[in-house]
């Protein structure tokens, strides 16, 4: 949404540079992706990471442009992106509320962009199988609620939601599928997820173990026994997760979990929630 806001490129009238990294960015490749864009199309051959990033830096030096570092994993991978001038901005996105805190450097420089409300989760629903929602309101309204606002769950949900419609079947049953969060890990994830270079897209199952293949072997295990032992909503205090897990300081795992973006702090309630797709996900996990 920012880098097709009409201000933004007002802004920023020498346009945008945007790239996503990824758990395992080919650095050197995506810098040289940059170049292309501005004209630079020997960039690859550069021997070295610093090497590249220093030309760009002297390209982008008088220019005004936004520079978007999508999806990053270490705040490491980010750096040789840092190359704008002054007259240039730089925003850089991830899961990871560690990452992000290493990147911000002061909470002033950090947003957190929230699950979407009832009310916005069914309005891009709507956008997506408008025909679905019209007729199912009600059994549209719980699946939100059960998906808890997350904007990957429900465009997997609506595009298997307008599919199924369009060949003329009802969608009760699939509606109720939807619900338990198995039919979406199951799903292919939205084509902005395809890996370009193997052309191929990931199911949601494929993008969560992203994050949980990062884990040591116990602290995979511990998240994957929240997931049976979740109530709904999945909220733990410390005192659940160390009877769960069964060690003297659960401290270490949780601080782990929240910095992977798998468990959230609420701080209002002094317990930490896992969002419903990822107890389905960690789940999974054990019957695997």
């Amino acid at each position: 949404m920012i880098a097709y806001d009409q201000d933004i490129m007002n802004k920023y009238p020498d346009g945008i540079l945007w790239i996503s990294l990824g758990p395992s960015p080919n650095i050197l490749s995506s810098l040289a992706t940059w170049g292309r864009a501005l004209g630079i199309e020997d960039l690859n051959k550069e021997q070295t990471i610093e090497g590249a990033s220093s030309r760009l830096s002297a390209i982008l030096r008088n220019k005004r442009m936004l520079l978007i570092i999508d999806d990053v994993w270490d705040e490491v991978h980010s750096v040789p992106f840092k190359v704008g001038g002054r007259e240039c901005a730089t925003l850089i996105t991830t899961r990871a509320p560690d990452v992000a805190q290493a990147l911000a450097g002061t909470p002033d420089n950090m947003y957190r962009l929230n699950v979407l409300t009832e009310e916005k989760s069914l309005e891009l629903l709507r956008d997506i199988a408008s025909t679905v929602v019209k007729e199912y309101f009600e059994d549209c309204r719980e699946l939100v609620q059960e998906l808890e606002g997350l904007p990957l769950a429900l465009q997997v949900a609506g595009h298997l939601l307008r599919v199924e419609r369009s060949y003329g079947f009802s969608v009760v049953d699939l509606l109720q599928n939807l619900r338990s969060g198995k039919k979406i890990l199951e799903s292919k994830a939205p084509a902005d997820r395809t890996d370009l270079a193997n052309e191929t897209t990931p199911t949601v199952a494929v993008l969560f173990q992203k994050s949980t293949d990062r884990l040591d072997q116990r602290t995979k295990d511990c998240f994957a026994y929240l997931g049976v032992f979740a109530p709904k909503p999945a909220t733990f205090d410390l005192l659940a997760m160390k009877s769960v897990w069964q060690v003297e300081d659960p401290k270490p795992i949780i601080r782990t979990l929240v910095d992977r973006g798998l468990l959230e702090l609420i701080p209002e309630l002094e317990r930490y929630q896992m969002h419903a797709l990822l107890v389905a996900h960690a789940k999974s996990l054990l019957e695997n």
